[in-house]
Protein backbone atom coordinates (compact mmCIF):
# COMPACT_ATOMS: atom_id res chain seq x y z
CA UNK A 1 0.00 0.00 0.00
CA UNK A 2 0.84 3.57 -0.13
CA UNK A 3 -1.15 6.27 1.05
CA UNK A 4 -0.83 10.08 0.89
CA UNK A 5 -2.59 12.52 2.52
CA UNK A 6 -1.00 15.48 0.99
CA UNK A 7 -2.03 14.28 -2.47
CA UNK A 8 -5.49 12.50 -1.36
CA UNK A 9 -4.60 9.06 -2.67
CA UNK A 10 -4.52 5.42 -1.95
CA UNK A 11 -2.53 2.93 -3.88
CA UNK A 12 -3.36 -1.12 -2.64
CA UNK A 13 -1.34 -3.73 -3.52
CA UNK A 14 -2.81 -7.13 -5.11
CA UNK A 15 -0.54 -10.19 -5.82
CA UNK A 16 1.04 -10.93 -8.18
CA UNK A 17 -0.22 -7.45 -10.54
CA UNK A 18 3.47 -5.67 -10.86
CA UNK A 19 2.26 -3.97 -7.01
CA UNK A 20 5.77 -3.89 -5.77
CA UNK A 21 6.95 -1.93 -8.92
CA UNK A 22 3.64 0.18 -8.39
CA UNK A 23 4.96 0.99 -4.88
CA UNK A 24 8.23 1.40 -5.59
CA UNK A 25 7.53 3.89 -8.32
CA UNK A 26 5.51 6.43 -5.62
CA UNK A 27 7.83 5.88 -3.10
CA UNK A 28 11.06 7.28 -5.47
CA UNK A 29 9.03 9.88 -7.42
CA UNK A 30 5.86 11.39 -4.85
CA UNK A 31 7.92 14.05 -2.55
CA UNK A 32 5.72 13.50 0.34
CA UNK A 33 8.01 13.12 3.49
CA UNK A 34 4.68 12.06 4.90
CA UNK A 35 3.88 9.65 2.76
CA UNK A 36 2.93 5.79 4.59
CA UNK A 37 3.76 2.62 2.76
CA UNK A 38 4.39 -1.35 3.16
CA UNK A 39 7.89 -2.28 2.68
CA UNK A 40 9.14 -3.36 -1.10
CA UNK A 41 11.09 -6.22 -0.10
CA UNK A 42 12.60 -6.36 -4.15
CA UNK A 43 14.07 -3.20 -4.12
CA UNK A 44 15.23 -3.39 -0.02
CA UNK A 45 12.72 -0.01 0.85
CA UNK A 46 11.43 0.25 4.30
CA UNK A 47 7.97 0.67 5.19
CA UNK A 48 6.76 3.67 6.97
CA UNK A 49 3.30 1.85 8.35
CA UNK A 50 3.92 1.65 12.14
CA UNK A 51 5.09 -2.13 12.96
CA UNK A 52 2.18 -2.49 15.69
CA UNK A 53 -0.13 -2.27 12.41
CA UNK A 54 1.75 -4.58 9.98
CA UNK A 55 3.05 -6.95 12.81
CA UNK A 56 -0.74 -8.72 12.61
CA UNK A 57 -0.40 -9.14 9.39
CA UNK A 58 2.50 -10.96 9.10
CA UNK A 59 4.46 -12.70 7.68
CA UNK A 60 2.62 -12.17 4.21
CA UNK A 61 -0.47 -10.68 4.57
CA UNK A 62 0.74 -6.90 5.67
CA UNK A 63 1.87 -6.34 1.71
CA UNK A 64 -1.70 -6.86 0.71
CA UNK A 65 -4.10 -4.49 3.34
CA UNK A 66 -7.88 -4.40 2.64
CA UNK A 67 -9.57 -0.51 2.60
CA UNK A 68 -11.19 -2.04 5.39
CA UNK A 69 -8.35 -3.47 7.25
CA UNK A 70 -6.71 0.09 7.04
CA UNK A 71 -9.77 1.82 8.11
CA UNK A 72 -9.90 -0.68 10.89
CA UNK A 73 -6.97 -0.10 12.02
CA UNK A 74 -6.79 3.94 12.07
CA UNK A 75 -4.80 4.33 9.42
CA UNK A 76 -7.71 6.16 7.34
CA UNK A 77 -11.34 7.03 8.02
CA UNK A 78 -14.06 6.06 6.15
CA UNK A 79 -14.33 9.78 5.01
CA UNK A 80 -11.06 10.07 3.71
CA UNK A 81 -11.96 7.14 2.11
CA UNK A 82 -14.57 8.70 0.05
CA UNK A 83 -13.02 11.50 -0.31
CA UNK A 84 -9.35 10.23 -2.04
CA UNK A 85 -8.71 8.48 -5.30
CA UNK A 86 -8.42 4.94 -4.54
CA UNK A 87 -7.13 2.23 -6.44
CA UNK A 88 -5.90 -1.01 -7.08
CA UNK A 89 -4.42 -2.85 -10.13
CA UNK A 90 -6.73 -5.72 -11.71
CA UNK A 91 -5.31 -8.28 -13.74
CA UNK A 92 -7.07 -10.95 -15.86
CA UNK A 93 -7.48 -13.88 -13.47
CA UNK A 94 -6.52 -16.60 -15.99
CA UNK A 95 -3.38 -14.57 -16.47
CA UNK A 96 -2.38 -13.84 -13.08
CA UNK A 97 -2.88 -17.77 -12.21
CA UNK A 98 -0.45 -18.51 -15.13
CA UNK A 99 1.85 -16.24 -13.18
CA UNK A 100 1.74 -17.32 -10.08
CA UNK A 101 2.69 -21.03 -11.07
CA UNK A 102 5.61 -19.51 -12.92
CA UNK A 103 6.65 -17.42 -9.71
CA UNK A 104 6.37 -20.53 -7.62
CA UNK A 105 8.36 -22.62 -10.13
CA UNK A 106 11.64 -20.89 -9.18
CA UNK A 107 11.48 -22.78 -5.49
CA UNK A 108 9.42 -25.80 -5.75
CA UNK A 109 9.68 -26.74 -9.86
CA UNK A 110 13.63 -27.19 -10.20
CA UNK A 111 14.96 -29.84 -12.67
CA UNK A 112 10.76 -30.71 -13.44
CA UNK A 113 9.47 -29.14 -17.18
CA UNK A 114 6.45 -27.07 -16.43
CA UNK A 115 3.23 -29.04 -17.26
CA UNK A 116 -0.40 -28.51 -16.65
CA UNK A 117 -0.34 -31.90 -14.22
CA UNK A 118 2.41 -30.28 -11.82
CA UNK A 119 -0.12 -26.76 -11.77
CA UNK A 120 -2.96 -28.82 -10.74
CA UNK A 121 -0.99 -30.93 -8.41
CA UNK A 122 -0.19 -27.75 -5.93
CA UNK A 123 -3.54 -25.96 -6.53
CA UNK A 124 -7.42 -26.27 -4.65
CA UNK A 125 -9.45 -24.05 -6.94
CA UNK A 126 -7.21 -22.52 -8.17
CA UNK A 127 -5.44 -21.60 -5.07
CA UNK A 128 -1.73 -23.06 -4.48
CA UNK A 129 -1.33 -24.69 -1.38
CA UNK A 130 0.23 -23.48 1.66
CA UNK A 131 0.19 -19.81 -0.64
CA UNK A 132 -2.73 -17.83 1.02
CA UNK A 133 -1.65 -14.86 -1.39
CA UNK A 134 -2.20 -16.75 -4.19
CA UNK A 135 -6.04 -17.27 -2.56
CA UNK A 136 -6.69 -12.81 -1.79
CA UNK A 137 -9.51 -12.00 -4.60
CA UNK A 138 -8.47 -8.67 -5.86
CA UNK A 139 -11.74 -7.37 -5.85
CA UNK A 140 -12.25 -7.65 -2.44
CA UNK A 141 -9.10 -4.85 -1.75
CA UNK A 142 -11.43 -1.98 -3.35
CA UNK A 143 -14.50 -2.48 -0.61
CA UNK A 144 -16.17 -0.17 2.00
CA UNK A 145 -17.84 -2.36 4.21
CA UNK A 146 -19.50 -4.73 1.57
CA UNK A 147 -19.84 -1.58 -1.36
CA UNK A 148 -17.11 -1.39 -3.30
CA UNK A 149 -15.48 1.90 -3.28
CA UNK A 150 -12.79 3.43 -5.73
CA UNK A 151 -11.37 2.15 -9.13
CA UNK A 152 -9.41 -0.59 -10.41
CA UNK A 153 -6.39 -0.04 -13.60
CA UNK A 154 -6.59 -3.42 -16.03
CA UNK A 155 -3.76 -4.36 -15.59
CA UNK A 156 -2.35 -4.23 -19.28
CA UNK A 157 -3.37 -0.58 -19.09
CA UNK A 158 -0.67 0.18 -16.44
CA UNK A 159 1.76 2.45 -18.23
CA UNK A 160 -1.27 4.69 -19.07
CA UNK A 161 -2.95 4.72 -16.22
CA UNK A 162 0.34 6.08 -14.32
CA UNK A 163 1.36 8.65 -16.92
CA UNK A 164 -1.99 10.12 -16.96
CA UNK A 165 -2.26 9.79 -12.75
CA UNK A 166 1.46 11.78 -12.80
CA UNK A 167 0.41 14.05 -15.38
CA UNK A 168 -3.25 14.96 -13.86
CA UNK A 169 -1.52 15.84 -10.69
CA UNK A 170 1.36 17.64 -12.50
CA UNK A 171 3.56 15.49 -10.71
CA UNK A 172 7.14 14.62 -12.41
CA UNK A 173 8.95 11.29 -13.12
CA UNK A 174 12.21 11.12 -11.92
CA UNK A 175 12.35 7.75 -11.80
CA UNK A 176 11.06 4.75 -14.15
CA UNK A 177 8.65 2.29 -13.09
CA UNK A 178 10.93 -0.55 -12.50
CA UNK A 179 10.07 -4.41 -13.31
CA UNK A 180 9.89 -6.69 -10.31
CA UNK A 181 9.71 -10.47 -10.76
CA UNK A 182 9.65 -10.11 -14.15
CA UNK A 183 12.31 -12.68 -14.47
CA UNK A 184 9.56 -15.63 -14.05
CA UNK A 185 8.47 -15.70 -17.31
CA UNK A 186 10.72 -13.89 -19.52
CA UNK A 187 10.05 -15.84 -22.12
CA UNK A 188 6.39 -16.80 -22.98
CA UNK A 189 6.08 -18.86 -25.65
CA UNK A 190 5.58 -22.53 -25.13
CA UNK A 191 3.57 -22.24 -21.98
CA UNK A 192 1.21 -24.29 -20.12
CA UNK A 193 -2.32 -24.33 -21.41
CA UNK A 194 -5.35 -23.97 -19.14
CA UNK A 195 -8.33 -26.12 -20.18
CA UNK A 196 -12.03 -25.02 -19.28
CA UNK A 197 -12.00 -27.37 -16.29
CA UNK A 198 -9.15 -25.32 -15.36
CA UNK A 199 -10.76 -22.45 -15.65
CA UNK A 200 -13.69 -23.29 -13.83
CA UNK A 201 -11.97 -24.18 -11.07
CA UNK A 202 -10.77 -20.99 -10.25
CA UNK A 203 -14.39 -19.46 -10.81
CA UNK A 204 -14.82 -21.26 -7.79
CA UNK A 205 -12.73 -19.03 -5.67
CA UNK A 206 -12.63 -15.72 -8.13
CA UNK A 207 -15.75 -15.74 -9.89
CA UNK A 208 -15.92 -12.07 -8.83
CA UNK A 209 -12.46 -11.22 -10.17
CA UNK A 210 -13.55 -12.69 -13.07
CA UNK A 211 -16.86 -10.53 -13.18
CA UNK A 212 -14.99 -7.55 -12.89
CA UNK A 213 -12.61 -7.71 -14.95
CA UNK A 214 -15.09 -8.47 -18.08
CA UNK A 215 -16.96 -5.40 -17.04
CA UNK A 216 -14.06 -3.23 -17.23
CA UNK A 217 -12.93 -4.90 -20.38
CA UNK A 218 -16.06 -3.76 -22.08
Amino acid sequence: MYLSHKHKFLFLRTPKTASSSLSDFFIRNIQDDEAIYTEVEDSNLPGTLDEAIVGKYRPYAFYHFTLNQLIDEGVLTKEQALEYDIFALLRNPVDRAKSFYYFYRKWKGHGIDPSIEQYRNWTINGVFKGEPNSGIVQSSLLKLGNKRVGRFWLYEDLEKELSNFMFNRRLRIDHPLPRHKTDSRAVKTNEIEFEQKDIDEMKITFAEDFKLYEELKK
